[in-house]
């Protein structure tokens, strides 16, 4: 008889109805937000470009093969066993890695110098091989006839990975809020009631937000039910990938409301009464590379210029149709 916590590991599942229930509503919810988040991502982003683009895409659509995977294998839609797990893995390395790369396209958002957060992408592809190509074979080979020779080893690098994954999403969050704090306690003239402080103060909630999702994601997989676990990692990657999009959303919110009536080519945004203390300027070139834009800031005094408000912001203008 196999283990509470084998229980979906190996072909389908035989729970009781509510945990049954409770998968559809994961699965449901994951899939929902693919759909949603498709619609959202081709609405706000007109140039389809760039490294924060393609990773939010892919990350997004990772969703649905990882929920698709899971649905032919828990509920037998197919007998291929080394199909639906193929599925997953595919699932996998897109909507977990994705969402990785998705946060370091956006640590510039606190940081100037790239060469400072070069070494978060070189951890994000060493996780990706080191963790993806294992997990995948023993994936494989639990759910193949030699199934008894990897099932000790696969129980073990999922609960593996699942660590390192949530370690690595906590360092970059840790890098948000320590720079964030930074920033804001370098702002001292617009007494956090400007835009961009709200902002900041916003990207510093959505860190949390997510080191609380890791959290319960950690809790549920070493308590024994895979089934539910899985299921429910995939609502929490696109619950997590919504939450990013708010942070898109105020962005362009920012920008809408302080659009200046300049240059049509070349929208220029002066910030500088907001923040006081710092000249800013946010300008949006349609002819650069794809949606990026960039903040460009100089302080007031030079020994506080590399603490300055943001060397490369990327977003996305949604005040122009295609």
């Amino acid at each position: 008889m196999a283990k509470e916590e084998d229980v979906g590991v190996v072909g389908g599942v035989n729970a009781s109805f509510p945990i049954l229930m409770t998968m559809v509503a994961f699965l449901s919810i994951a899939l929902y937000n693919v759909i949603e988040l498709t619609f959202l991502v081709f609405a706000i982003f007109k140039k389809r470009s760039g490294l924060y683009f393609w990773s939010f895409v892919v990350a997004t659509w990772g969703i649905a093969p990882h929920a698709v995977g899971f649905i032919l294998k828990f509920f037998q839609v197919t007998t291929l066993d080394l199909l639906s797990s193929a599925i997953v893995g595919i699932g996998w390395g897109c909507m977990v890695i994705g969402q990785s790369v998705v946060l370091y396209s956006r640590l510039h958002l606190v940081i100037r110098d790239r060469s400072q957060t070069r070494w978060v992408l070189y951890m994000i592809i060493f996780n990706a091989i080191v963790l993806g190509i294992p997990l995948l074979v023993l994936a494989m080979g639990t759910n193949s006839q030699q199934s008894p020779r990897f099932l000790p080893g696969f129980l073990i690098y999922d609960k593996v990975q699942i660590v390192v994954i949530c370690v690595q999403e906590l360092i970059i969050s840790i890098i948000y809020i320590y720079e964030t704090v930074r920033l804001l306690g370098h702002d001292t003239d617009s007494n956090g009631r400007g835009p961009l402080q709200k902002l900041l103060r916003h990207l510093i909630f959505v860190n949390i937000v997510v080191l609380i999702l890791d959290i319960t994601l950690l809790a549920v997989q070493f308590s024994g039910h895979y089934e539910i676990q899985t299921t429910y990692k995939t609502a929490v990657y696109s619950i997590k990938l919504k939450i990013e999009f708010s942070v898109l959303n105020r962005l362009v919110s920012i920008v809408e409301h302080k659009q200046n009536g300049g240059n049509p080519g070349i929208k220029t945004l002066s910030l500088g009464p907001w923040t006081q203390s710092r000249k800013t300027r946010l300008s949006t070139r349609f002819d650069g590379p794809g949606a990026f834009s960039k903040i460009e800031e100089t302080s007031s005094s030079d020994n506080r210029g590399k603490d300055s408000f943001v060397g490369h912001l990327e977003y996305i203008s949604a005040r122009e149709g295609g």
